[in-house]
């Protein structure tokens, strides 16, 4: 992978991690604000599904989160953009697509195909 390339991935991933993180201290700030009284049970559902979605989507980017920091690890280590099923490089249609991939097209393909046949 070239090197403007390389910057280009960082760059994103880095914005990424500051997204996320701002994203969960606002989250944290919302669940130590909200302290006013429930009146009636639909209020309640309503506050019950609404704070399980935000829980829902607080989780998918803690999980983004870690995969960008092992995407940025492996920039550091100069892995980033190598399958780790094949060693192969990882395509830069794919990087723009999913930039913490970790397996090439063809090895994400057959993995999936062994996991449908499983299911």
């Amino acid at each position: 992978m070239n090197a403007t390339n390389l910057r280009f991935f960082k760059a994103f991933l880095l914005n990424e991690k500051s997204s996320i993180l701002n994203k969960s201290n606002e989250f944290r700030s919302e669940q130590s604000s909200e302290k006013t009284p429930i009146s009636d049970e639909a209020e309640l559902a309503s506050k019950d599904l609404s704070m399980n979605l935000s829980i829902h989507l607080h989780e998918r980017d803690r999980s983004q989160l870690m995969m960008i920091e092992r995407a940025l690890g492996k920039i550091s280590d100069g892995s980033y953009g190598q399958c780790e099923s094949c060693d192969a490089e990882i395509g830069d249609k794919r990087l723009k697509a999913r930039p913490f991939a970790v397996l090439c097209i063809d090895c994400m393909e057959e993995q999936e195909g062994r996991n449908s046949y499983l299911n």
